[in-house]
């Protein structure tokens, strides 16, 4: 077996190589319900969120990591509108 995969090495960095490029389509396209679209970037290092309409996150992160910030900038964001003066109107 491991003679055959040396002497066929190119077929294996094939094969390889297309698995990485299925991978990262895979991670672009795909498309998870978070609460707020998200968009997936190479150049983000952490969680950013615009205007509570979109969020940013790194392309390597995982959906669970993702769920995770979104809910964690959520509960901090419900926590500075009741500290900034309570109910609306009073």
């Amino acid at each position: 077996m491991l003679q055959t995969l040396q002497s066929h090495t190119e077929y294996v960095l094939a094969a390889l190589l297309g698995w990485v490029i299925l991978y990262l389509v895979y991670k672009v396209a795909w498309r998870r319900d978070f609460g707020m679209p998200v968009e997936r970037r190479i150049t983000v290092r952490r969680l950013v969120v615009e205007r509570n309409q979109v969020a940013y996150v790194p392309l390597w992160w995982s959906d669970l990591q993702i769920q995770r910030a979104i809910d964690r900038h959520f509960r901090q964001t419900l926590q500075r509108g009741f500290e900034r003066g309570g109910l609306p109107g009073r």
